[in-house]
């Protein structure tokens, strides 16, 4: 049987997105097959939307594949695709799940419930206790958000869950070639989140929006650089108006409209990202660009905290927001060297959690244990 096609095929459950939508979901789901390519060799890829209605011929679509991916993304979360079915993204029911023969894993999913959002509704808890007794393993994309799917669970179950970063944070390593930096850039990439404003900015909303202005702009006035304003989604556009009320007149670049290939380029040319979605984080840090983030989301802090830089955010509930994002960006201008070097050094050490989890899986499937594991090599990796 032929290594690179052998029949190895894997379903995959994502919030799969064209062109026109969220940039990171226009990325995300490439860049994890593409992660897991890079070990597996050539794999039938079988996509299912996380949204879509879950029936008796999905059940039948996975189980006559090799195994199934869920991810990643930040899929716990109750009010994308609300459904009394599962109480989050996927409808899988208890009963579908239990159908499941394959194994399967959840690989960089996020816990995206916002701060001050309702629970999930009661049938969540026994939806995901299933989920985790079956899985080979659940990947959280960080600390935070395992910590809080425990507190769903029994006791006896933690230790499925694991740690599996988004494979957003690992581009420079899957794509090396991709990652064509200058010596100097000459501007910062800012981008802004309206989904759910009243859970984001609460009644600050123009305040807050005001003093980031201020507060990019000073930062990039002290470097010498020019401001481009990053949307990874339609309704990011709403800070334009703001941005330019605040004397900033900034050059706009719609990732949406993008492929997947443009936008690592896009993120892979800032001097710093400031960014206040979970991708406007996690893509130029993958790319090894310096990233300052405006935290309306504990996700954010969530990831900060996992590779040790919790002074690399600004919580956007504080006070002296302009103060914190001029002081803390300038720490990370004034330090090109040093950060390079950490971006470096923790990409690699997320790498090494992250392909011992794909090695894992794929040595799972039926097909890894009839060729035996040292068929589980690393790849030339040239797609996205």
């Amino acid at each position: 049987m032929d290594r690179e096609s052998s029949g190895r095929q894997i379903a995959h459950v994502a919030a799969f997105t064209a062109q026109g939508s969220n940039a990171g979901d226009i990325l995300l789901p490439a860049v994890l097959r593409d992660a897991i390519t890079f070990y597996g060799g050539g794999i039938d890829w079988k996509a299912i939307h996380a949204r879509s209605a879950v029936d008796e011929s999905t059940i039948d679509e996975i189980n006559s594949t090799q195994g199934l991916i869920i991810g990643g993304g930040g899929l716990f979360l109750r009010d994308t695709n609300a459904n009394q079915i599962s109480g989050w993204q996927w409808p899988c029911s208890v009963e579908q799940i239990k159908r499941i023969r394959v194994p399967f894993c959840a690989m960089g999913v996020g816990y995206n419930r916002f701060r001050g959002q309702a629970d999930f509704d009661p049938v969540f808890t026994d939806n995901i206790r299933v989920f985790v007794e079956r899985a080979q393993f659940v990947g959280l994309r960080n600390t935070g958000s395992m910590n809080s799917i425990r507190s769903y669970l029994p006791t006896e179950l933690h230790s499925k869950i694991r740690f599996q970063p988004c494979l957003t944070t690992l581009i420079a390593k899957l794509y090396p070639h991709l990652i064509l930096r200058e010596s100097e850039s000459s501007f910062l990439a800012l981008n802004c989140a309206f989904d759910r404003p009243e859970l984001r900015y609460g009644n600050d909303k123009e305040s807050i929006l005001k003093s980031i202005s201020q507060g990019v702009k000073t930062v990039a006035d002290r470097f010498g650089l020019s401001i481009k304003y990053y949307s990874h989604y339609s309704a990011d556009e709403e800070m334009i108006p703001v941005l330019r009320s605040q004397g900033i007149d900034c050059e706009v670049v719609d990732l949406s409209k993008f492929d997947s290939r443009e936008i690592i380029a896009a993120y892979s040319e800032p001097a710093l990202a400031i960014g206040m979605r979970g991708h406007s984080q996690m893509i130029p840090f993958g790319c090894n660009t310096p990233i300052l983030s405006l935290i309306s989301h504990d996700k954010l802090q969530w990831f900060l905290d996992d590779i040790n830089r919790s002074e690399w955010g600004v919580d956007l509930h504080q006070a002296n927001i302009a103060e914190q994002i001029i002081e803390r960006g300038s720490q990370i201008l004034s330090a090109p060297s040093i950060v390079a070097e950490f971006l470096e050094e923790s990409q690699s050490s997320l790498w090494e959690v992250a392909r011992g989890s794909i090695t894992e899986f794929l040595g799972c499937m039926p097909i890894a244990k009839e060729l035996g594991s040292c068929h589980l090599q690393e790849k030339n990796n040239e797609s996205v």
